[in-house]
């Protein structure tokens, strides 16, 4: 099944490659619109409605950022289909289904993100702890918004200079759930590499035992822009 991951679009619709699976990691709202939800309305039902359908692709899974004030007024439901082909994640999970190895593949998303701001979806420590505990055993993908501390996808990499970004609360529950996949945005020039992170759970794996056994879990920030909200980056496509 070839899958394609995105995020960070605020409003540029990029042309997409034929795939079987498109995710879609948060901030797709333009910015100059974002807070008006007549605006808004009037731009899902129409500008993104008619990308959506126009990609040539089966089966397209969002979950919300920061930015998506829309979604985090007009969506109450942990899962919401809209457009027929597009499912909406927001704390829930999906399976999508592939006939070529005749296998289900668990999808979960997330939009939640440490507090930095008077935006979507914020919340402290506390709250993204239990938010985070949602999160199911036995994925295939995690998509959030927030990045995680795990082959730095949430650090910046601009003008030579580094800062972290990171959340601690989600890399604790990618810890304990070890997903086959942990993809994000937020953090536009995070790692774009998919990187495999061996990881444990110092709580609940035995860590000090020699034949410890760590899950490879492969990360990846799939933002298409970068700090200057500039397209740079390309979509991430892989194989599951």
């Amino acid at each position: 099944m070839k899958v394609t991951a995105i995020s960070d679009l605020h409003g540029n619709l990029i042309d997409i490659e034929p795939c079987d699976l498109l995710l879609i990691c948060g901030d797709i709202s333009p910015l100059e619109i974002q807070r008006d939800y007549i605006q808004m309305t009037k731009w899902i039902f129409n500008e993104f409605q008619e990308w959506i359908m126009k990609i040539d692709c089966p089966t397209i899974i969002l979950t919300p950022g920061n930015h998506d004030f829309w979604f985090e007024k007009m969506i109450t439901q942990p899962n919401t289909y809209l457009f027929n082909k597009l499912t909406i994640l927001i704390d829930g999970e999906t399976k999508v289904y592939n006939s070529t190895d005749d296998k289900w593949y668990k999808i979960y998303g997330t939009p939640w993100c440490k507090q930095c701001g008077p935006w979507a979806f914020m919340a402290n420590h506390a709250e993204l702890a239990k938010k985070y505990e949602k999160i199911p055993k036995d994925l295939d993908i995690l998509i959030t918004h927030e990045a995680s501390n795990l082959a730095e996808v949430g650090t910046t990499h601009d003008n030579g200079t580094e800062i972290q970004y990171c959340c601690a609360a989600l890399t604790d529950e990618i810890r304990r759930k070890k997903p086959k996949y942990a993809l994000c945005g937020h953090v536009h020039t995070g790692n774009h590499n998919i990187t495999a992170c061996p990881v444990y759970d110092p709580v609940y794996d035995c860590v000090f035992q020699e034949d410890t056994e760590y899950a490879n879990v492969n990360v990846a920030n799939v933002s298409i822009l970068d700090e200057s909200y500039s397209i740079y980056f390309k979509p991430l496509t892989f194989e599951l």
